[in-house]
């Protein structure tokens, strides 16, 4: 069977036909869907890397039995205008010849793909991973907020009339988008690897044992490019409170122009002490970088369930986050912040800053909630609700071709 998945994700590609992420959709994403599905076209937008361009920092996306379909965004006015087209031609030809159609939302290509596969009765699900209007009016521009609410409620009929629904969350994507009618499941798409028992002893050891002499160190994982992540956020509440904290470091790890952070560190006073660490491999490389900081920030805008918190919190460290997605999820509401509200976010700071016990319960319960993203675990979540969408549209597909030949047959006749 042949499933097409359509999101508004960035691919990168060259002349050699190796398409690659910027690090969120790796061959290994493909392969969670591959363990039910035959063949997987994957449409999404797409940009064509120089030849001699580096690839360091991206994730190769190309693997066995998956192909990619380019296509313009649809994200603004003209192109919506100029582009339309084109992209319901390139889809309708994809979609007639699949079996079955997944759709990322929020997303424009998503929602195309969920209105052609009706149009040719083909069988859809969707897999809820954001809020449309969380994403658009904390995007930064007057365009964002002018459209938020059209995309809200578009996803919010998109997701309601579906016959099978995902959500990333446990609760907050199914207030703001619920499904009525179809089967629904709930899994993550962040999954880890199960950290041993020696990562928590580590960090708690770490937590008892810090020299008074040692910088407390603050770390935030997020692209650079926009301001959805709350790095904003994360450095004027550090310049609040610098004068009542111990010295300390801000390490940021994401992609990105970093021009536009060290000029608001300058003007904040906190230039020396943020420091940007580029871009790592995921894996190992990260949770190095994880076990190095004391406090891990997740001031987001915009999230589902964020994959950064979940990494920290499997390596046993502290977090502090806003409001956003499913963020309240994951820690209690005292370790919480409204988006944006840099105050209360330095209050929130300045409350476990150097008190041990209350850091050492952080770090056992992060851990131990941690462990319910554990890769094993949410592959047979996963695969339990994707086989049975297989089932469901393998008896569309025999609906379908039952009809035809009967139709074939009155023409016949006739």
């Amino acid at each position: 069977m042949n499933v097409l998945w359509a999101h508004d994700h960035m691919f990168y590609y060259n002349e050699s036909g190796r398409y690659y992420s910027g690090g969120k959709l790796p061959y290994k994403v493909w392969q969670r869907y591959l363990n039910v599905f035959d063949q997987m076209t994957v449409v999404g937008r797409g940009r064509k890397l120089p030849a001699e361009a580096d690839t360091t920092g991206k994730t190769l996306s190309s693997g066995p039995n998956v192909e990619f379909l380019v296509m313009p965004s649809l994200s603004n006015p003209v192109n919506k205008l100029t582009k339309k087209g084109y992209v319901e031609r390139m889809l309708t030809d994809a979609i007639l010849q699949a079996d079955a159609v997944i759709a990322r939302l929020p997303s424009e290509l998503g929602a195309e793909a969920i209105r052609l596969a009706r149009k040719f009765g083909k069988p859809f699900a969707v897999e809820v991973v954001a809020c449309a209007w969380d994403g658009l009016w904390n995007y930064g521009n007057v365009q964002g907020k002018l459209y938020a609410p059209f995309s809200y409620q578009k996803t919010r009929a998109l997701v309601r009339q579906a016959p099978f629904a995902i959500y990333v969350t446990d609760a907050f994507l199914q207030r703001r988008y619920p499904n009525k009618t179809g089967r629904i499941g709930v899994c993550s798409n962040v999954e880890i690897a199960e950290p041993p028992s020696e990562v928590l002893e580590r960090r708690l050891a770490r937590i008892r044992n810090k020299p008074a002499d040692e910088p407390l160190v603050f770390g935030l994982i997020g692209s650079l490019n926009g301001r959805t992540k709350g790095i904003e956020v994360a450095l004027r509440a550090l310049a609040r409170i610098r004068d009542k904290l111990p010295p300390f470091e801000f390490r940021i790890l994401g992609d990105g122009a970093q021009d536009r952070w060290k000029a608001l560190a300058d003007r904040l006073s906190l230039g020396d002490a943020v420091k940007f660490c580029g871009v790592l491999p995921s894996g190992q490389a990260v949770w190095e970088w994880l076990d190095g900081i004391d406090h891990y920030l997740q001031p987001s805008f915009q999230e589902g369930l964020p994959r950064a918190a979940i990494e920290a919190m499997s390596r046993g460290c502290p977090v502090i986050g806003s409001t956003a997605g499913g963020i309240p999820e994951l820690i209690p509401p005292d370790c919480l912040h409204k988006p944006g509200n840099d105050r209360q976010l330095a209050e929130r700071i300045l409350a476990f800053a150097g008190r041990t016990e209350e850091l050492i319960a952080q770090a056992e319960r992060n851990f131990a909630r941690s462990a319910d993203f554990v890769k094993t675990k949410l592959d047979d979540q996963r695969e339990r609700f994707w086989q049975s969408f297989r089932s469901y549209a393998e008896q569309k597909v025999v609906s379908r071709t039952q009809r035809e030949a009967m139709d074939r047959e009155r023409r016949e006749m006739a």
